[in-house]
């Protein structure tokens, strides 16, 4: 049921028909359906289900681009040519005294250990002179998401959430279809890269969806069917590779959950806090009148008054990413993204090489990622986000330096690199989370996008990572372990966002403690002309005024902590 379905009647006690939609407050009529109202619920699955469908586009490469032993065939009626040892790239030419590549001699082929069209690799003779080229089928996946997501997420704030969720979800299905049937790798990667830009769009576009679409009480609960989700995904990727030993066959299976997402146009409704913001009143009113049908729960909208009925209708654009604080915010996200980034897919790419049993160490990386989900969702409700995001990221930094101090052998070896990747899961559902509550609705989806561009350059950088074992075979954890520590101290200069309400324009925005304090000089003159009006209110025997202007010049924060002490007294 979407916001643009028939509206049931309305009930005298929930709304009136003079009511002005434009001054609801979206979080007050989320919280007044309850922390688990059923119409938010059913965009909270659905928006977090669809993970399980990144995941398996990820996560089935290791298994189709896994090296292949080979050897160079030459034809049996053959006395020019002859093999050479240890070199099967190349062949022998006796009457030139010369070697030559091995497919330049004519009915040459290379001869696989497994069988021809198991993997990539052995399907597209990306061997050789091409050897190291199927790593790029799991770059340019992320590369499609990196370059397109400013674009998707302007156009996301633009035009509406629910369309750029969808869309690109259905683009996803079709382009990974394709990649099925590609006849040839360039076209296979064509098709990745179509496949990870639409990827990328439902992603960033539904989980800022999915926080705009529950109540304020609910949000520190949102990381567990999204742990559940990613894990399904990723546990199933692994059972398919089980199964379906042809590369085609298993990224078919892995295309076929997609398509079960059809569905999802009749159940997706629009943001609310968009709605708001873009000012669609007739919507706001259809998106609360199937609520109240859904959920069988009628509101008092009276109660859902904004406080503050002059909000900006400004139309925010990728330039307004610039204001100071905001871009300063930006930049320190996006170092802390590209960081989680490159050190979950670090560790999750290599995960086949974590035992000398390749499934072992595959399943047992996925299956941490499930009690890390949980925990994330205990640890966000008992404490900041600031707290949770601060602690993953340094403990991220110990296990993967312990990796280089405390050597292990057989299956003891994957106890540091599992518990790493322990502690990115739970800073995946924070530090998202963070950055998320306190963008304005105005920019969230545009800033996400940005932020997501920068943050993929991790993700891009990821497979690769195994190729600093070339200067020291150590290299690799101490790089993830200096960069988490660098983005844990990133993470204090960020604003707390538990329990507040999203701001919905950049005035609401707090730039946190790094521009705490900092005034600009129009708010120093009215400053001034508060102190000054005080300070009159005191000569003229008026204490209770001025006792009220000085406290206006008191920082916002210490204002409320005041009061809590005053309330507890």
């Amino acid at each position: 049921m979407t916001e643009d379905s028939p509206s049931p009647a309305l009930r005298s006690n929930s709304v009136t028909a003079t009511f002005n939609y434009l001054h609801v407050d979206a979080d007050k009529v989320l919280s007044a359906f309850g922390k688990f109202g059923r119409y938010q619920m059913l965009t909270y699955l659905i928006t977090t289900s669809v993970g399980m469908l990144f995941a398996l586009n990820m996560m089935i490469m290791p298994f189709i681009t896994k090296s292949s032993k080979f050897s160079c065939d030459l034809p049996v009626n053959n006395n020019r040519y002859s093999a050479m040892v240890g070199d099967s790239c190349h062949a022998f030419d006796s009457q030139l005294n010369f070697t030559v590549k091995c497919l330049s001699v004519n009915g040459a082929f290379y001869n696989y250990s497994d069988e021809k069209g198991g993997t990539i690799t052995s399907d597209f003779d990306l061997v050789c002179e091409y050897d190291g080229m199927a790593e790029h089928a799991t770059s340019i996946f992320l590369l499609g998401g990196m370059i397109v997501s400013p674009f998707i997420s302007q156009l996301s704030d633009l035009v509406g959430r629910r369309p750029l969720f969808l869309v690109p979800l259905y683009v996803s299905v079709i382009a990974n279809l394709a990649c099925v049937f590609a006849p040839n790798y360039y076209l296979f990667l064509l098709f990745r890269f179509v496949s990870g830009v639409a990827t990328a769009s439902f992603s960033m576009t539904g989980s800022v969806l999915c926080l705009e679409s529950v109540s304020v009480e609910f949000r520190s609960l949102t990381p567990v069917v999204s742990a559940i989700s990613w894990v399904g995904g990723y546990m199933l990727a692994g059972v398919f590779s089980i199964l379906f030993k042809d590369w085609r066959v298993l990224y078919f299976a892995a295309s076929i959950p997609g398509i079960l997402t059809i569905p999802f146009y009749w159940f997706t409704p629009e943001s609310l806090h968009w709605l708001v913001t873009k000012k669609k009143d007739k919507k706001i009113q259809k998106y609360i009148n199937a609520s109240i049908a859904f959920n069988k729960q009628t509101i008092s909208l009276i109660e859902c008054k904004s406080d503050n009925e002059t909000s900006s209708s400004k139309t925010r654009t990728f330039r307004d990413l610039f204001h100071p604080k905001i871009f300063v915010n930006l930049l320190i996200n996006s170092y802390v993204l590209i960081v989680m980034s490159g050190t979950y897919w670090a560790l999750s790419l290599y995960s086949t090489e974590l035992s000398e049993d390749e499934t072992t160490g595959y399943f047992l990386s996925g299956l941490v990622e499930l009690p890390a989900g949980f925990l994330s969702a205990v640890f966000l409700v008992m404490f900041k986000r600031k707290t949770v995001s601060f602690y993953s990221l340094i403990f991220t930094a110990i296990f993967m330096i312990c990796t280089v101090w405390i050597p292990m052998e057989g299956y003891w070896e994957m106890i540091f690199p599992l518990l790493a990747k322990v502690t990115n899961s739970i800073v995946w559902a924070s530090q998202p989370l963070l950055y998320s509550e306190s963008t304005p609705t105005t920019i969230r989806n545009v800033y996400s996008g940005v932020v997501g561009l920068l943050g993929e350059i991790g993700s891009v950088g990821a497979p690769y990572m195994n190729r600093l074992t070339a200067i020291n075979k150590d290299a690799p954890s101490i790089v993830i372990c200096l960069m988490s520590f660098i983005a844990a101290c990133f993470v204090l200069l960020q604003p707390e966002t538990k329990n507040k309400k999203l701001p919905e324009d950049i005035d609401d925005f707090d730039g946190g403690p790094l521009f705490r304090g900092c005034r600009t000089r129009k708010n120093k003159k009215a400053l001034e002309k508060r102190d000054l009006e005080a300070a009159e209110a005191v000569m003229v025997k008026k204490p209770d005024e001025a006792v009220e202007l000085l406290e206006e010049t008191i920082d916002p924060e210490r204002k409320e902590d005041a009061q809590e002490v005053k309330e507890k007294d």
